[in-house]
Protein backbone atom coordinates (compact mmCIF):
# COMPACT_ATOMS: atom_id res chain seq x y z
CA UNK A 1 0.00 0.00 0.00
CA UNK A 2 1.47 3.06 -0.92
CA UNK A 3 0.23 6.60 0.81
CA UNK A 4 1.20 10.16 0.59
CA UNK A 5 1.67 13.17 3.41
CA UNK A 6 3.06 16.44 3.15
CA UNK A 7 4.66 15.69 6.64
CA UNK A 8 5.09 12.14 8.45
CA UNK A 9 6.25 12.54 12.05
CA UNK A 10 7.22 9.21 13.67
CA UNK A 11 6.05 8.61 17.33
CA UNK A 12 3.45 9.87 19.28
CA UNK A 13 4.55 10.69 22.28
CA UNK A 14 6.05 14.02 24.67
CA UNK A 15 7.29 15.38 21.32
CA UNK A 16 5.19 13.98 18.01
CA UNK A 17 1.63 14.48 19.35
CA UNK A 18 2.53 18.19 19.59
CA UNK A 19 4.39 18.32 16.95
CA UNK A 20 1.35 17.02 15.06
CA UNK A 21 -1.37 19.31 17.09
CA UNK A 22 1.14 22.56 16.61
CA UNK A 23 1.93 22.15 12.49
CA UNK A 24 -2.18 21.29 11.52
CA UNK A 25 -3.09 24.37 13.80
CA UNK A 26 -0.23 27.03 12.14
CA UNK A 27 -0.34 25.19 8.63
CA UNK A 28 -2.88 23.43 6.05
CA UNK A 29 -0.63 20.97 5.10
CA UNK A 30 -1.51 16.76 4.86
CA UNK A 31 -0.17 15.46 8.08
CA UNK A 32 0.13 11.76 8.86
CA UNK A 33 1.16 10.75 12.56
CA UNK A 34 2.57 7.03 12.84
CA UNK A 35 2.44 5.18 15.97
CA UNK A 36 4.08 1.58 16.92
CA UNK A 37 1.84 0.84 19.79
CA UNK A 38 -1.36 0.48 20.14
CA UNK A 39 -4.31 3.34 20.26
CA UNK A 40 -6.11 2.12 23.68
CA UNK A 41 -9.10 4.49 25.32
CA UNK A 42 -8.57 4.84 28.71
CA UNK A 43 -12.02 2.36 29.78
CA UNK A 44 -9.88 -0.38 28.19
CA UNK A 45 -7.12 -0.28 30.34
CA UNK A 46 -6.70 -2.72 33.20
CA UNK A 47 -5.04 -1.88 36.87
CA UNK A 48 -3.63 -4.91 37.42
CA UNK A 49 0.19 -5.00 36.83
CA UNK A 50 0.69 -7.84 34.26
CA UNK A 51 -2.49 -6.56 32.38
CA UNK A 52 -0.82 -3.16 31.17
CA UNK A 53 2.22 -4.40 29.44
CA UNK A 54 0.95 -4.03 26.24
CA UNK A 55 1.50 -0.06 27.10
CA UNK A 56 5.47 -0.30 27.00
CA UNK A 57 8.39 -1.19 25.08
CA UNK A 58 9.16 -4.83 24.60
CA UNK A 59 6.17 -5.51 26.96
CA UNK A 60 7.74 -3.70 30.09
CA UNK A 61 11.06 -6.13 29.54
CA UNK A 62 13.42 -3.12 27.77
CA UNK A 63 16.59 -2.86 29.81
CA UNK A 64 20.53 -2.77 29.30
CA UNK A 65 22.18 -4.74 27.38
CA UNK A 66 23.45 -6.45 30.41
CA UNK A 67 20.22 -7.06 31.98
CA UNK A 68 21.64 -4.89 35.36
CA UNK A 69 19.30 -2.13 34.62
CA UNK A 70 15.20 -2.03 34.05
CA UNK A 71 14.48 1.35 30.86
CA UNK A 72 10.53 2.03 31.09
CA UNK A 73 9.21 3.58 28.13
CA UNK A 74 5.97 4.01 26.64
CA UNK A 75 5.28 2.04 23.21
CA UNK A 76 1.22 3.27 22.97
CA UNK A 77 -0.33 6.09 21.45
CA UNK A 78 0.76 8.99 23.68
CA UNK A 79 3.75 7.44 23.82
CA UNK A 80 5.71 8.10 27.78
CA UNK A 81 2.59 10.78 28.20
CA UNK A 82 0.54 7.75 28.79
CA UNK A 83 2.27 5.66 31.28
CA UNK A 84 4.34 8.39 33.42
CA UNK A 85 3.55 9.21 36.41
CA UNK A 86 2.41 12.86 35.45
CA UNK A 87 5.35 14.73 37.16
CA UNK A 88 5.93 18.16 35.72
CA UNK A 89 9.64 19.98 36.12
CA UNK A 90 9.69 23.24 33.54
CA UNK A 91 12.63 23.39 31.15
CA UNK A 92 15.28 24.80 33.45
CA UNK A 93 16.79 27.89 32.01
CA UNK A 94 20.40 27.61 33.45
CA UNK A 95 20.67 23.90 31.43
CA UNK A 96 19.73 25.61 28.31
CA UNK A 97 22.00 28.33 28.52
CA UNK A 98 24.72 26.29 29.10
CA UNK A 99 23.36 24.46 25.60
CA UNK A 100 23.61 27.74 24.12
CA UNK A 101 27.45 28.34 25.05
CA UNK A 102 28.69 24.85 24.58
CA UNK A 103 26.71 23.71 21.67
CA UNK A 104 25.85 26.65 19.87
CA UNK A 105 21.90 26.39 20.26
CA UNK A 106 21.74 30.63 19.85
CA UNK A 107 18.14 30.18 19.04
CA UNK A 108 16.53 28.75 22.59
CA UNK A 109 15.50 32.08 24.14
CA UNK A 110 14.23 32.56 27.35
CA UNK A 111 13.70 36.09 26.59
CA UNK A 112 9.83 36.61 26.73
CA UNK A 113 10.48 39.14 23.89
CA UNK A 114 12.75 37.50 21.52
CA UNK A 115 11.69 36.50 17.97
CA UNK A 116 13.83 33.28 17.58
CA UNK A 117 14.50 32.73 13.97
CA UNK A 118 12.70 35.94 13.12
CA UNK A 119 9.91 34.33 13.61
CA UNK A 120 7.27 36.56 15.42
CA UNK A 121 6.54 35.37 19.18
CA UNK A 122 8.56 32.31 18.68
CA UNK A 123 10.40 31.73 22.28
CA UNK A 124 10.90 29.42 24.97
CA UNK A 125 8.62 30.95 27.73
CA UNK A 126 5.82 31.25 25.09
CA UNK A 127 5.87 27.43 23.87
CA UNK A 128 5.98 26.80 27.56
CA UNK A 129 2.91 28.71 28.75
CA UNK A 130 0.85 27.27 25.78
CA UNK A 131 2.20 23.74 26.64
CA UNK A 132 1.54 24.18 30.73
CA UNK A 133 -1.97 25.68 29.41
CA UNK A 134 -3.26 22.94 28.03
CA UNK A 135 -2.35 20.02 29.70
CA UNK A 136 -3.20 21.20 33.21
CA UNK A 137 0.17 21.78 35.12
CA UNK A 138 -0.94 22.41 38.73
CA UNK A 139 0.23 21.93 42.29
CA UNK A 140 -2.25 19.38 43.88
CA UNK A 141 -4.04 20.42 47.11
CA UNK A 142 -3.25 19.03 50.44
CA UNK A 143 -5.64 16.93 50.59
CA UNK A 144 -4.76 14.66 48.01
CA UNK A 145 -1.29 14.12 49.83
CA UNK A 146 -1.13 9.97 50.97
CA UNK A 147 0.62 8.35 53.54
CA UNK A 148 3.86 7.93 51.39
CA UNK A 149 4.18 11.59 50.59
CA UNK A 150 2.75 12.73 53.63
CA UNK A 151 5.62 10.34 55.59
CA UNK A 152 8.43 11.42 52.71
CA UNK A 153 8.13 15.50 54.16
CA UNK A 154 8.58 14.26 57.71
CA UNK A 155 11.51 12.51 56.88
CA UNK A 156 13.06 15.75 54.90
CA UNK A 157 11.88 18.01 58.06
CA UNK A 158 13.75 15.63 60.41
CA UNK A 159 16.94 15.84 58.38
CA UNK A 160 16.92 19.56 57.66
CA UNK A 161 16.13 19.01 54.10
CA UNK A 162 14.03 21.26 52.18
CA UNK A 163 11.42 19.84 50.13
CA UNK A 164 8.14 21.02 47.73
CA UNK A 165 5.36 19.94 45.68
CA UNK A 166 5.29 18.68 42.23
CA UNK A 167 3.38 19.87 39.98
CA UNK A 168 1.07 18.08 37.74
CA UNK A 169 -0.70 17.67 34.53
CA UNK A 170 -3.83 16.13 35.90
CA UNK A 171 -7.14 17.07 36.08
CA UNK A 172 -9.89 15.89 38.62
CA UNK A 173 -7.63 13.46 39.68
CA UNK A 174 -9.63 10.30 40.92
CA UNK A 175 -6.71 9.63 42.97
CA UNK A 176 -7.14 5.76 42.00
CA UNK A 177 -2.93 5.48 42.37
CA UNK A 178 -2.26 3.69 39.08
CA UNK A 179 -0.81 6.42 37.07
CA UNK A 180 1.79 4.50 35.63
CA UNK A 181 -0.52 2.15 34.05
CA UNK A 182 -2.04 4.28 32.48
CA UNK A 183 -4.96 6.72 33.68
CA UNK A 184 -8.41 4.49 32.78
CA UNK A 185 -10.18 7.66 33.73
CA UNK A 186 -8.91 10.03 31.40
CA UNK A 187 -7.83 12.31 34.00
CA UNK A 188 -4.06 12.46 33.21
CA UNK A 189 -3.23 15.21 30.18
CA UNK A 190 -0.95 13.17 28.52
CA UNK A 191 -0.76 13.95 24.50
CA UNK A 192 -3.81 11.52 23.55
CA UNK A 193 -6.09 12.85 25.31
CA UNK A 194 -4.90 16.42 24.51
CA UNK A 195 -2.84 17.45 21.77
CA UNK A 196 -3.18 14.52 19.45
CA UNK A 197 -7.33 14.40 20.08
CA UNK A 198 -6.67 18.14 18.87
CA UNK A 199 -4.25 17.26 15.67
CA UNK A 200 -7.02 14.75 14.96
CA UNK A 201 -9.94 17.45 14.59
CA UNK A 202 -7.09 19.47 12.35
CA UNK A 203 -7.50 16.75 10.32
CA UNK A 204 -4.19 14.62 10.67
CA UNK A 205 -4.25 10.99 9.78
CA UNK A 206 -2.84 8.99 13.08
CA UNK A 207 -1.86 5.33 11.96
CA UNK A 208 -1.05 3.14 14.93
CA UNK A 209 0.49 -0.48 15.15
CA UNK A 210 3.14 1.00 12.28
CA UNK A 211 6.09 -0.48 12.39
CA UNK A 212 8.51 1.83 10.97
CA UNK A 213 11.38 0.13 9.15
CA UNK A 214 13.43 2.42 7.58
CA UNK A 215 13.44 6.41 6.13
CA UNK A 216 14.85 6.36 2.16
CA UNK A 217 16.74 9.05 0.48
CA UNK A 218 16.51 10.23 -2.56
CA UNK A 219 19.49 12.31 -4.14
CA UNK A 220 22.93 11.88 -3.79
CA UNK A 221 26.42 13.56 -1.52
CA UNK A 222 25.10 17.56 -0.50
CA UNK A 223 21.55 16.90 -1.99
CA UNK A 224 20.27 13.98 0.11
CA UNK A 225 16.64 14.06 0.33
CA UNK A 226 14.43 12.50 3.43
CA UNK A 227 12.00 10.92 0.81
CA UNK A 228 9.36 8.27 2.13
CA UNK A 229 9.10 5.72 5.06
CA UNK A 230 8.72 2.07 4.74
CA UNK A 231 7.01 0.08 7.06
CA UNK A 232 4.24 -2.01 8.53
CA UNK A 233 1.30 -2.19 9.97
CA UNK A 234 0.69 -4.85 12.89
CA UNK A 235 -1.89 -6.99 14.40
CA UNK A 236 -3.20 -4.66 16.98
CA UNK A 237 -4.06 -5.34 20.79
CA UNK A 238 -7.08 -6.68 21.64
CA UNK A 239 -7.98 -3.76 23.78
CA UNK A 240 -6.72 -1.22 20.70
CA UNK A 241 -8.90 0.83 18.65
CA UNK A 242 -8.89 -0.91 15.06
CA UNK A 243 -6.84 0.86 12.25
CA UNK A 244 -8.13 2.40 9.44
CA UNK A 245 -5.81 0.33 7.30
CA UNK A 246 -5.27 -3.56 7.39
CA UNK A 247 -2.10 -5.23 7.76
CA UNK A 248 0.86 -5.36 5.77
CA UNK A 249 3.44 -3.24 4.41
CA UNK A 250 3.16 0.62 3.52
CA UNK A 251 4.99 2.84 1.62
CA UNK A 252 4.56 7.08 2.58
CA UNK A 253 6.04 9.48 0.46
CA UNK A 254 6.55 12.89 2.20
CA UNK A 255 7.51 16.04 1.73
CA UNK A 256 9.19 16.29 5.38
CA UNK A 257 9.53 13.83 7.79
CA UNK A 258 9.77 14.06 11.79
CA UNK A 259 11.31 11.77 13.63
CA UNK A 260 10.19 11.60 17.35
CA UNK A 261 10.27 8.26 18.92
CA UNK A 262 12.58 8.70 21.74
CA UNK A 263 16.05 8.42 22.68
CA UNK A 264 16.07 4.21 21.40
CA UNK A 265 13.90 4.39 18.73
CA UNK A 266 14.82 7.21 17.18
CA UNK A 267 18.60 6.44 16.47
CA UNK A 268 18.07 2.95 16.36
CA UNK A 269 15.58 3.92 12.88
CA UNK A 270 18.84 6.45 11.55
CA UNK A 271 20.92 3.40 12.25
CA UNK A 272 18.37 1.02 9.89
CA UNK A 273 18.36 3.52 7.23
CA UNK A 274 21.93 4.09 7.24
CA UNK A 275 21.57 7.58 7.81
CA UNK A 276 25.14 9.24 7.27
CA UNK A 277 27.42 9.11 10.51
CA UNK A 278 31.21 10.25 10.20
CA UNK A 279 31.91 10.56 13.90
CA UNK A 280 30.02 7.24 14.94
CA UNK A 281 28.26 9.73 16.72
CA UNK A 282 24.46 8.23 16.02
CA UNK A 283 23.35 6.62 19.36
CA UNK A 284 26.05 8.13 21.84
CA UNK A 285 26.42 10.04 24.64
CA UNK A 286 23.41 8.24 26.36
CA UNK A 287 22.10 9.71 29.50
CA UNK A 288 19.45 8.18 31.51
CA UNK A 289 18.85 9.73 34.98
CA UNK A 290 19.37 6.24 37.10
CA UNK A 291 17.44 6.01 40.07
CA UNK A 292 17.96 4.17 43.33
CA UNK A 293 15.14 3.52 45.58
CA UNK A 294 14.96 3.97 49.09
CA UNK A 295 12.60 1.44 51.28
CA UNK A 296 11.15 1.68 54.68
CA UNK A 297 8.93 -0.35 56.73
CA UNK A 298 6.66 1.75 59.50
CA UNK A 299 5.86 0.43 62.24
CA UNK A 300 1.90 0.52 61.51
CA UNK A 301 -0.03 0.27 58.13
CA UNK A 302 -0.53 3.19 55.69
CA UNK A 303 -1.83 3.69 52.31
CA UNK A 304 0.28 4.48 49.54
CA UNK A 305 -1.61 2.58 46.62
CA UNK A 306 -4.44 5.46 46.47
CA UNK A 307 -3.84 9.27 46.23
CA UNK A 308 -1.47 10.35 43.71
CA UNK A 309 1.51 8.57 43.14
CA UNK A 310 3.92 11.56 43.14
CA UNK A 311 3.39 14.92 44.84
CA UNK A 312 6.13 15.79 47.07
CA UNK A 313 10.02 16.01 46.05
CA UNK A 314 13.60 17.31 47.31
CA UNK A 315 15.81 19.74 45.15
CA UNK A 316 17.80 20.61 47.99
CA UNK A 317 20.59 19.03 46.66
CA UNK A 318 20.45 19.36 42.51
CA UNK A 319 23.17 22.20 42.62
CA UNK A 320 25.49 20.59 44.91
CA UNK A 321 25.40 16.89 44.24
CA UNK A 322 23.31 16.58 40.71
CA UNK A 323 20.25 14.61 42.47
CA UNK A 324 17.00 15.16 43.78
CA UNK A 325 14.44 12.81 46.09
CA UNK A 326 11.36 12.08 44.51
CA UNK A 327 8.52 10.38 46.34
CA UNK A 328 7.00 7.76 44.36
CA UNK A 329 5.58 3.75 45.05
CA UNK A 330 5.42 0.95 43.27
CA UNK A 331 2.66 -1.54 43.22
CA UNK A 332 3.58 -4.99 44.71
CA UNK A 333 5.24 -7.03 41.18
CA UNK A 334 8.24 -3.66 40.68
CA UNK A 335 7.73 -3.69 44.42
CA UNK A 336 8.89 -7.34 44.70
CA UNK A 337 11.93 -6.52 42.36
CA UNK A 338 12.98 -3.98 44.57
CA UNK A 339 13.21 -5.26 47.79
CA UNK A 340 16.31 -6.83 48.58
CA UNK A 341 16.88 -10.81 49.98
CA UNK A 342 16.13 -14.39 48.92
CA UNK A 343 13.79 -16.79 50.25
CA UNK A 344 12.24 -16.22 53.38
CA UNK A 345 13.95 -12.96 53.92
CA UNK A 346 12.47 -11.84 50.36
CA UNK A 347 8.71 -12.99 51.93
CA UNK A 348 9.52 -11.83 54.89
CA UNK A 349 9.94 -8.22 53.47
CA UNK A 350 6.95 -8.68 51.09
CA UNK A 351 4.37 -9.24 54.01
CA UNK A 352 5.04 -5.69 55.30
CA UNK A 353 4.03 -4.30 51.58
CA UNK A 354 1.34 -2.57 53.79
CA UNK A 355 3.59 -0.99 56.07
CA UNK A 356 6.12 -0.26 53.50
CA UNK A 357 7.35 3.00 52.07
CA UNK A 358 9.76 4.45 49.50
CA UNK A 359 11.13 7.25 47.62
CA UNK A 360 14.14 7.39 44.78
CA UNK A 361 16.98 9.28 44.10
CA UNK A 362 17.08 10.63 41.05
CA UNK A 363 20.78 11.64 39.17
CA UNK A 364 21.49 13.41 36.70
CA UNK A 365 24.01 11.67 34.99
CA UNK A 366 27.23 12.39 33.37
CA UNK A 367 27.35 11.55 29.51
CA UNK A 368 29.56 8.74 29.10
CA UNK A 369 30.58 8.18 24.83
CA UNK A 370 30.53 4.65 25.38
CA UNK A 371 27.36 4.82 27.35
CA UNK A 372 24.50 4.27 23.86
CA UNK A 373 21.91 2.79 21.91
CA UNK A 374 22.63 0.23 19.18
CA UNK A 375 20.80 -0.97 16.25
CA UNK A 376 21.14 -5.25 16.58
CA UNK A 377 20.28 -6.22 12.90
CA UNK A 378 20.54 -9.87 13.77
CA UNK A 379 17.69 -9.54 16.57
CA UNK A 380 15.62 -6.55 15.42
CA UNK A 381 15.85 -4.76 17.94
CA UNK A 382 18.25 -1.62 20.09
CA UNK A 383 20.47 -2.61 22.48
CA UNK A 384 21.23 -0.38 25.44
CA UNK A 385 24.76 -0.27 26.74
CA UNK A 386 25.26 2.28 30.03
CA UNK A 387 27.48 1.77 33.25
CA UNK A 388 27.46 4.11 35.48
CA UNK A 389 30.48 6.58 35.86
CA UNK A 390 32.78 6.75 38.79
CA UNK A 391 31.99 10.42 39.51
CA UNK A 392 28.10 9.47 38.94
CA UNK A 393 29.03 6.42 41.88
CA UNK A 394 30.07 8.90 44.14
CA UNK A 395 26.97 10.94 43.94
CA UNK A 396 25.09 8.14 44.23
CA UNK A 397 26.51 7.21 47.25
CA UNK A 398 25.98 10.97 48.93
CA UNK A 399 22.37 10.44 47.99
CA UNK A 400 22.00 6.59 49.48
CA UNK A 401 23.50 7.99 52.36
CA UNK A 402 21.49 10.90 52.73
CA UNK A 403 18.06 9.12 51.78
CA UNK A 404 18.64 6.20 54.22
CA UNK A 405 18.92 8.90 57.04
CA UNK A 406 15.69 10.32 55.94
CA UNK A 407 14.14 7.26 55.75
CA UNK A 408 14.79 6.46 59.44
CA UNK A 409 13.60 10.31 59.88
CA UNK A 410 10.12 9.18 58.65
CA UNK A 411 9.86 6.92 61.25
CA UNK A 412 10.58 4.11 59.60
CA UNK A 413 11.85 1.11 61.62
CA UNK A 414 13.69 -0.75 58.99
CA UNK A 415 15.08 0.66 55.90
CA UNK A 416 16.43 -0.98 52.78
CA UNK A 417 17.94 -0.89 49.63
CA UNK A 418 17.60 -3.00 46.41
CA UNK A 419 21.08 -4.19 46.90
CA UNK A 420 22.85 -7.65 47.63
CA UNK A 421 26.46 -6.12 47.86
CA UNK A 422 28.53 -7.27 50.75
CA UNK A 423 29.21 -3.52 52.42
CA UNK A 424 30.44 -3.89 55.81
CA UNK A 425 28.84 -6.45 58.50
CA UNK A 426 26.02 -6.81 56.90
CA UNK A 427 24.65 -9.20 54.41
CA UNK A 428 23.00 -6.71 52.27
CA UNK A 429 22.15 -2.76 53.33
CA UNK A 430 19.56 -3.38 55.40
CA UNK A 431 19.97 -1.05 58.28
CA UNK A 432 18.69 -0.93 61.78
CA UNK A 433 19.94 1.99 63.11
CA UNK A 434 21.19 5.32 61.96
CA UNK A 435 24.94 5.23 62.19
CA UNK A 436 25.02 2.12 59.90
CA UNK A 437 23.67 4.36 56.95
CA UNK A 438 27.92 4.91 56.50
CA UNK A 439 27.69 1.77 54.90
CA UNK A 440 26.44 3.56 52.18
CA UNK A 441 29.64 4.84 51.41
CA UNK A 442 30.53 1.17 50.50
CA UNK A 443 28.51 0.88 47.52
CA UNK A 444 29.54 0.31 44.73
CA UNK A 445 26.54 -0.36 42.03
CA UNK A 446 27.78 -3.07 40.88
CA UNK A 447 25.15 -4.71 37.92
CA UNK A 448 22.98 -7.50 39.33
CA UNK A 449 23.93 -6.50 42.69
CA UNK A 450 22.32 -2.86 43.31
CA UNK A 451 19.18 -2.47 41.51
CA UNK A 452 18.65 0.88 39.98
CA UNK A 453 16.22 1.37 37.20
CA UNK A 454 15.35 4.09 34.84
CA UNK A 455 12.82 5.82 32.53
CA UNK A 456 14.43 9.38 31.38
CA UNK A 457 16.46 8.28 28.49
CA UNK A 458 17.88 11.21 26.27
CA UNK A 459 20.67 12.31 23.86
CA UNK A 460 21.43 10.25 21.58
CA UNK A 461 21.24 12.07 18.27
CA UNK A 462 22.24 15.41 19.63
CA UNK A 463 21.85 18.60 18.58
CA UNK A 464 24.94 20.94 18.46
CA UNK A 465 26.54 23.31 16.14
CA UNK A 466 29.51 23.10 17.96
CA UNK A 467 29.69 19.07 19.09
CA UNK A 468 31.51 16.13 18.49
CA UNK A 469 28.55 14.19 18.88
CA UNK A 470 26.24 16.25 17.33
CA UNK A 471 24.07 14.79 14.57
CA UNK A 472 21.50 18.14 14.17
CA UNK A 473 22.03 21.60 13.97
CA UNK A 474 19.64 23.70 16.26
CA UNK A 475 16.50 23.86 14.14
CA UNK A 476 17.06 19.79 15.07
CA UNK A 477 17.58 19.02 11.38
CA UNK A 478 20.27 16.54 10.45
CA UNK A 479 22.94 18.30 9.13
CA UNK A 480 23.51 15.58 6.45
CA UNK A 481 19.96 14.62 4.95
CA UNK A 482 17.95 17.54 3.63
CA UNK A 483 14.10 17.61 5.24
CA UNK A 484 14.88 15.22 8.04
CA UNK A 485 14.25 16.57 11.72
CA UNK A 486 14.71 14.47 14.77
CA UNK A 487 12.68 16.23 17.45
CA UNK A 488 12.40 14.27 21.00
CA UNK A 489 14.80 13.84 24.23
CA UNK A 490 17.23 12.10 22.00
CA UNK A 491 17.81 15.60 20.27
CA UNK A 492 19.08 16.49 23.77
CA UNK A 493 22.98 17.49 23.98
CA UNK A 494 22.88 16.28 27.39
CA UNK A 495 20.62 15.66 30.37
CA UNK A 496 17.86 18.45 30.28
CA UNK A 497 18.57 18.32 34.22
CA UNK A 498 14.95 17.08 35.16
CA UNK A 499 12.26 15.11 34.76
CA UNK A 500 12.33 15.59 30.67
CA UNK A 501 8.25 15.63 29.67
CA UNK A 502 7.82 19.29 29.90
CA UNK A 503 11.28 19.85 28.17
CA UNK A 504 10.64 17.69 25.40
CA UNK A 505 6.89 18.97 24.97
CA UNK A 506 7.99 22.86 25.14
CA UNK A 507 10.90 21.84 22.30
CA UNK A 508 7.97 20.48 20.69
CA UNK A 509 5.37 23.17 20.60
CA UNK A 510 8.79 25.54 19.23
CA UNK A 511 10.16 23.88 16.71
CA UNK A 512 6.50 23.29 15.64
CA UNK A 513 5.93 27.19 15.55
CA UNK A 514 9.41 27.28 14.10
CA UNK A 515 8.96 24.52 11.22
CA UNK A 516 5.54 26.38 10.55
CA UNK A 517 6.73 29.74 9.93
CA UNK A 518 9.61 28.15 7.83
CA UNK A 519 7.84 25.66 5.42
CA UNK A 520 9.64 27.70 2.55
CA UNK A 521 12.73 25.86 3.68
CA UNK A 522 11.33 22.18 3.14
CA UNK A 523 9.82 23.60 -0.61
CA UNK A 524 6.51 22.71 1.51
Amino acid sequence: MKLNADIVIVGSGASGGVLAATLAEKTDKKIILLEKGGYYEGSSIEQEELKVRHLFAERGTRGTKDGSMPVRGGQCVGGGTTVNVALCFDPIESVWKKWKSEYGLDQYSFSSKANDYDISGLNMPNALEDIRKRINIHKPPDDMINDNNRLFSKGCKAEGVSFKKFELNIKNCFECGFCAMGCKYDRKMGTMITYIADAIKNGVQVIHNFDVQKIKFSGKNQNKKASYIQGNIVKAHKHSLPNKYRDGSVTISAGLIIVAAGAVESPSLLARSKHPDPNDAIGRGLVIHPSLPIIGIQDKEIVNYRGITGSMYSDHFYESDGFYFECLFGHPIYAAGMVPGFGYDHFENILNYKRTNGFGVMLVDTPVKNNRVKWNNFLKKPEIFYRVSEDDKKRLRIAAKKGVEMMFGSGAKKVMLPSEESIGPLSRPTFNKRSESKYCEKLNFLPHQTQLTSAHCQSTVSMGEDHELGILNSRCESKYIKNLIVCDSSSFPNSCGANPMVSIMTMARYQGIRIAGELARYDL
